[in-house]
């Protein structure tokens, strides 16, 4: 069988294989040189705006996927509304002024879309409201938990890689490997062997990176609870990645833009993050007093 493009699949394959091989390194090696840079100069100024940078193209891609369906969505409100969340550690490195910033934020966005749609009194203009905050909601609000964590960049690192290493083990186990579908009518790609893969993946990752990284020096080691996190942040990945393809599924879209050639968009880089930081969150908060 032939893909759309007339690209035979295995082909296909290969060429997305050599993309990541390509594009993965040099991604990294730009939020490893920004994250140096903080290291540097004790300054987290850059580690914020490029976070902000990235919420806001992520924005912008979900207002436009939804607008190429046919949905009402306002590409600024999404842009403005999303750099504005994950810049709110700008305010303050204590976390408590960040939520608070959150929280206006949202009620600015909120305000702004009820104001433009004011004398607006069609049926469907409730979905058209809808529309409009969903990006701002699901991207913006959801990845700007990922910004308490930048004062610390070992942190920030640590939770980024916990997360990806499931998504890299159920690719790499799930591609080759996969023979029972988890969800096939919303992720066809997703399967119960890359799904455990991932998880197991990433354990072990959250168990053995903060030795790598230096993190809780000075403290007993907690060997018994860094699996349960990683186990925690995998699912979570995994659940945000099944729920993002549902997204695309809804809309007719392979990927939120082509932005990264073979590999999509911004969101499709950063879906994981969108459930992993908040519930890395949720767990420093719970579990370690932070917050």
């Amino acid at each position: 069988m032939i893909s759309p493009v007339g690209e035979p699949p295995e082909r296909k394959r290969a060429s997305d294989t050599r993309a990541r091989l390509i594009a993965t390194p040099i991604i990294l090696g730009v939020i490893g040189g920004v994250l140096a840079l903080q290291e540097f100069t004790g300054n987290a100024t850059g580690t914020h705006l490029v976070l902000a940078a990235f919420a806001a193209v992520a924005g912008a891609e979900m207002a436009l996927m939804f607008r190429a369906a046919g949905r009402a969505a306002d590409v600024r409100v999404a842009a403005v509304g999303c750099g504005a969340l994950c810049a709110v550690g700008l305010v303050s490195d204590w976390p408590g002024d960040a939520m608070t910033a959150r929280v206006l934020v949202l009620f600015a966005i909120l305000l702004w879309v009820l104001l433009d749609h004011l004398r607006d009194t069609r049926p469907e203009a409730a979905g058209d409201i809808a529309f409009h905050l969903v990006p701002v909601v699901y991207v913006g609000f959801l990845f700007s938990f990922m910004a308490d964590f930048v004062p610390d960049w070992r942190v920030l690192i640590f939770i980024v890689l916990t997360a990806k290493f499931s998504d890299m083990a159920g690719w790499a186990i799930g591609k080759p490997f996969g023979r029972h579908k988890m969800i096939p009518s919303v992720s066809p790609g997703k399967s119960w062997e890359g799904t455990i893969a991932g998880l197991l993946a990433s354990a072990i990752a959250a168990t053995l990176l903060p030795l790598a990284l230096g993190l809780f020096e000075g403290r007993d080691y907690p060997w018994l609870e860094l699996p349960f996190f990683g186990l925690l942040l995998g699912a979570a990945s995994i659940l945000a990645g099944v729920t993002w393809s549902g997204w695309k599924r809804r809309m007719d879209a392979k990927d939120s833009s082509a932005l990264i050639p073979h590999m999509g968009g911004i969101v499709d880089m950063v879906d994981s993050m969108l459930l992993a930081g908040p519930a890395a969150w949720i767990w420093f908060w719970a579990v370690d007093g932070w917050f």
